[in-house]
């Protein structure tokens, strides 16, 4: 079978390690982290870079990494870098919107800029957003953080519409309260499963699932689209 290339971000999180674990033994994998969590192998390779550094050093390594390699396509881009401070905006600090800003935001925009040669016909780009896109998280305020996965789900959509000609699918993926590193503060897990449809937290591996669904052939006419996969969180009030 013929090798295919996927490029992601936010791969040493549990979503994305669940994700790993899922993709076929022909996909060879350029993951862009500061901490590698997982040692490389034959099919993937860890690209050192802080997605917080505005020099994108990390950007000008993965560009010479694939022209190095001669990878005539990136079938598949996953941006699921992200970080959240959750906080009254009026106590959001400089530092915390510009790298909150940086990392979930600009460094996926920057991302598809710097892939745009590769990206052809059949290729599938999937950024991770969050319900906090639309609403406030049951964790408390967390506007800057809200603000920056919407400006993700506007950037899947534009994208779609602008390269949809060209073949090239662009989607976003919306984690509800997930039991991951990233979920809810301690004291609240009961709260939230009474709030959720299905009655309990997910877990990572159904948003690697989703994940997976919107690289596949299976959804090849689907695009600018948001799927949450939150278990029905908010259909209640």
């Amino acid at each position: 079978m013929m090798e295919t290339w996927l490029v992601g971000t936010g791969l040493t999180s549990e979503i994305g390690q669940a994700l790993l674990s899922r993709l076929g033994p022909t996909c060879r994998v350029l993951a862009i982290s500061r901490q590698p969590a997982v040692d490389p192998t034959h099919h993937l390779t860890w690209i050192p870079g802080d997605l917080a550094n505005t020099r994108e050093l990390w950007l000008e390594r993965l560009v010479n990494e694939l022209k190095s390699r001669q990878v005539a396509q990136v079938t598949g881009v996953v941006h699921a870098a992200g970080v959240v401070f959750a906080d009254r905006v009026t106590a959001t600090t400089q530092d915390e919107i510009d790298r909150t800003l940086t990392v979930n935001l600009r460094a996926g925009l920057r991302l598809l800029q710097g892939l745009s040669p590769w990206l052809k016909s059949g290729s599938s780009v999937v950024l991770v957003s969050s319900v906090d896109a639309r609403m406030q998280s049951i964790d408390g305020p967390a506007a800057i953080y809200g603000a920056a996965k919407a400006g993700l789900e506007g950037l899947a959509r534009q994208l779609a519409a602008e390269w949809g000609e060209s073949g090239v699918r662009v989607n976003a993926v919306a984690p509800g309260v997930i039991a991951s590193g990233m979920g809810p503060q301690a004291g609240l897990t009961e709260r939230i499963t009474r709030q959720v449809a299905l009655g309990r937290l997910g877990n990572p591996e159904e948003v690697a699932d989703a994940i997976k669904f919107l690289l596949s052939p299976q959804s090849s006419y689907i695009t600018g689209t948001v799927i949450r996969v939150d278990g029905g969180l908010n259909l209640r009030y």
